[in-house]
């Protein structure tokens, strides 16, 4: 059980904000991987929740008439990863974002969430500070209207866990105006010590824009996380490199520069002398980074620098109008709260059930405690170890910090419903018999059901990929290659 004092759930931003009003100590919960886990460890006192995680204007990527890129806070960080206005206009954006976590977090995890939390280690915010990016934040004024304000995501962090909005405020929508990413390339290299489901040691991006010959820097932008109490810019180190020829030397000088401008800390997770050069190498390498990526761009173009296909991206993105004016408000919803206890439908293993929950419980504990499906393990318990993985609408989630109530109306599959008509087992199952995938069995279930993702995708992947794609798993008895070797067998395979 969670320590949550009352949960409400949303269903349009004017009542979010109105149930705001009502209760302002409340917090807002979207993806929950960092609040759920904050109430976990008792970093929360007993909380109040307004959930606007089902509010529809608030996710999704589009493009206004401008071209500006506009980020719904509530998408999450694998569908940003996977977008084509992401990979096609500003993909440093959706790799930094792809290294968030493990797969089970990504799907999940929200960009708001990222943002708010005010973390210099976020692995979206020093990509957003090189795009230069603006948060809408918007409140209800007196009258009971929307109204926006517009904040430069520079001037946003404030402290560590600390940023620039109002109790009353909520982040709406992060855009990117078109002059601020057209014509630019940029790289995100992330230093942890593990290279999944660990925090950022430091991270860097550094966005270029090159002369049509690539012969001269026209713009440089640098920013770093965990490299002071908030994400940063070097602008001076920025402002010395216009004017230069990219390569080794310019991108040696950016690195030199900039560790005038930052003020890194000594950690347990590392020393500020070891950040430092970290900063100075990291600046290196996605400057040059940059100016790879610069080069194949224009070799594919046939020589016509960093030119996009603009038509094929208006088909495929969509539209979506500038920030809209103030409105009248809807009519205020009920008093804050609702019951603790309901009736949720949803279906598990291809079965339709209707269960009562209590608000404060996870699928984790639903799926153990009520329907009695003991292959969804409880490990860590903070979304960290994945034991307790299913699929939930085909993604793979941690179950231990995903509310029940959320699964509402939703498919759950757990290993429980892998087998087939006669009983037997699935290829994923068999195959990690097979392989001897199998050890002391506690973080099985979850690492099948990541498999059987996988192989649902009807993709094939190379070793290093799936590597990557089971990474939000741990494996205590550590026999990862025969877990790779089973996954691999059944991957891309028709079922």
């Amino acid at each position: 059980m969670f320590a949550i004092n009352s949960y409400v759930q949303a269903k349009t931003l004017t009542e979010a904000l109105q149930y705001k009003q009502a209760n302002p100590k409340a917090r807002w919960i979207a993806g929950g991987s960092d609040l759920l886990i904050q109430i976990r460890e008792g970093k929360l006192a007993v909380a109040d929740l307004i959930a606007i995680r089902d509010i529809p204007e608030l996710t999704g990527i589009t493009l206004d008439g401008a071209e500006n890129i506009h980020i719904g806070p509530l998408s999450t960080f694998g569908q940003i990863a996977a977008d084509p206005v992401i990979q096609s206009r500003i993909p440093l954006l959706g790799r930094a974002v792809d290294q968030a976590g493990g797969p089970q977090l990504r799907n999940v995890g929200t960009i708001g969430g990222n943002i708010c939390n005010g973390a210099t280690s976020a692995d979206s915010a020093a990509s957003l500070f090189v795009l230069e990016a603006v948060l809408v934040l918007t409140r209800l004024d007196e009258a009971g209207r929307l109204v926006n304000e517009e904040k430069a995501i520079g001037g946003f962090y404030q402290g560590p866990g600390r940023v620039d909005i109002a109790p009353d405020q909520m982040l709406t929508d992060i855009y990117i105006p078109k002059e601020k990413y057209q014509n630019f390339f940029g790289h995100y290299t992330k230093y942890s010590m593990r290279n999944a489901m660990d925090i950022a040691t430091l991270g860097c991006a550094v966005y270029s824009r090159f002369s049509d010959d690539l012969s001269r820097i026209e713009e440089v932008r640098l920013a770093y996380g965990v490299a002071g109490p908030t994400p940063c810019r070097c602008p001076q180190a920025e402002k010395a490199l216009i004017g230069m020829e990219p390569g080794e030397e310019a991108f040696r000088k950016l690195g030199s520069l900039a560790l005038e401008e930052i003020n890194p800390r000594d950690s347990w997770r590392a020393s500020r002398s070891f950040r430092l050069q970290l900063a100075e190498e990291l600046a290196y390498r996605s400057g040059l980074a940059c100016f790879e990526e610069a080069r194949l761009a224009k070799g594919a173009a046939g020589g016509q620098g960093s030119a996009r296909a603009e038509t094929a991206l208006k088909e495929s993105a969509g539209l979506k109008e500038g920030a809209a004016p103030a409105q009248e408000a809807e009519k205020a919803p009920a008093g804050f709260g609702d019951q603790r206890r309901w009736f949720m439908s949803c279906t598990v293993n291809g079965r339709p059930v209707e269960v009562a929950i209590d608000n404060r419980e996870s699928l984790a504990d639903m799926l153990r405690n009520h329907l009695g499906l003991t292959s969804v393990k409880k490990g860590c318990d903070v979304g960290e170890c994945g034991a307790c993985t299913v699929l939930v609408d085909g993604k793979s989630i941690d179950s231990c910090i995903y509310l029940a109530r959320w699964a509402e109306g939703k498919h759950i599959l757990t290993t429980e419903g892998l087998r087939g008509a006669e009983n037997e087992l699935s290829i994923v199952q068999q195959a990690f018999i097979d392989e001897a995938a199998v050890q002391c069995g506690f973080c099985t279930p979850g690492l099948i059901m990541t498999a059987t993702e996988i192989v649902d995708s009807g993709r094939r992947y190379s070793r290093e990929e799936l590597r990557r794609l089971i990474s939000g798993h741990l494996c205590r008895c550590t026999g990862y290659q025969n877990i790779l070797n089973a996954v691999e067998k059944v991957a891309g395979i028709e079922k």
